[in-house]
């Protein structure tokens, strides 16, 4: 199971019009494609962040890794680590994980089709036979300025948010449903949670507004929505903000901002600011995350409120 080649491709393909706090997405969305060749010419696959200097970082790891086996992640970790220049060097420890993410993930695909093992089983065996998955709503235009508009429409009120969801559950059969808010006035999209409550009653419903709101309107769109909401996820930024809007609110918070690295853990627990971590495995150091296989980092009391985003299932409209 040796290591005889780290292939890197960077590539682009089309996103729509989504919106949200920040403003809209590109017309293209950029990720970095990570092949691990193996002997007898397997090659194991791992997907990432993407943009010239990821991929460039990823590519410059390349003669620190071959030669080493495939399972020894811990050895892997550390070569990629320090062929970035570790804590001395120009890159933080977050965008050194980046990098390592794409290429565990990479081994565990190699090392799952070499032995013929599902991943999960390398893992320490799987948790559940099924995963649901949830419908990842935006507000969006119906194209980007100039190209003809998607199959999914305008998406800028209640009603286009309503037939967003249809679309999507209808069509994959997600058990459950996230918003992507911060992007209209609050009360908006307060009306487009209600909307859909009302369309689909026995969906978990999830609001994310990507810290833009204040404390106040924080807390007061949480008491509309008590009842109606399974959690609210990132309301405001920082852990400390997030603590204080915890202790007003009925629901509880998620978060895949203020918590993003195992050491922010520990903090945003002791202060009761989040009650649900999204650990997204491309940026917590791959398949490892909170709630996985990594029991030193995040205790059971804690690993129990950690869960994955985006691999736990989320899709947006394509």
């Amino acid at each position: 199971m040796i290591i005889h080649d780290l292939v890197v491709t960077p590539i682009a393909f089309r996103d729509p019009p989504l919106l949200n706090a920040d403003g809209v997405h590109e017309p293209l969305a950029l990720r970095t494609i990570v092949e691990l060749v193996v002997d007898g010419g397997v090659v194991g696959l791992g997907e990432g962040q993407g943009g010239a200097v990821v991929a460039a970082r990823v590519a410059s790891v390349r003669d620190a890794i071959v030669g080493l086996r495939v399972t020894d992640l811990h050895g892997i970790e550390r070569a990629v680590d320090a062929a970035l220049g570790g804590d001395a060097g120009p890159l933080s420890r977050q965008e050194r994980r980046v990098v390592f993410s794409m290429i565990d993930v990479a081994a565990h695909d190699a090392w799952g089709r070499i032995t013929g093992l599902p991943v999960s089983e390398l893992l320490g065996g799987r948790v559940r036979d099924r995963v649901p998955y949830s419908a990842y709503l935006f507000y969006k235009w119906a194209a980007h300025p100039g190209a003809e508009p998607d199959a999914f429409g305008e998406a800028l009120d209640p009603a286009g948010i309503v037939a967003q969801a249809r679309h999507l559950i209808y069509r994959y059969g997600f058990g459950s449903i996230k918003l992507k808010a911060g992007v209209f006035p609050p009360d908006q999209e307060v009306a487009a949670i209600r909307a859909l409550a009302e369309a689909f009653p026995t969906h978990p419903l999830r609001i994310d507004p990507n810290g833009a709101w204040t404390h106040a309107t924080a807390v007061r769109v949480a008491a509309e929505l008590d009842g109606v909401l399974e959690y609210l996820e990132d309301p405001v930024l920082g852990i400390d903000g997030m603590s204080r809007v915890a202790a007003e609110v009925p629901q509880p918070l998620a978060t895949n901002m203020c918590v993003v690295t195992f050491e922010q853990i520990r903090e945003a627990f002791a202060k009761d600011a989040v009650q649900i971590v999204l650990s997204d495995h491309h940026y917590w150091a791959g398949s490892r995350t909170p709630g996985s296989s990594r029991p030193s980092a995040a205790p059971s009391a804690w690993a129990s409120r950690c869960t994955p985003t985006r691999t736990s299932g989320s899709r947006s409209p394509p």
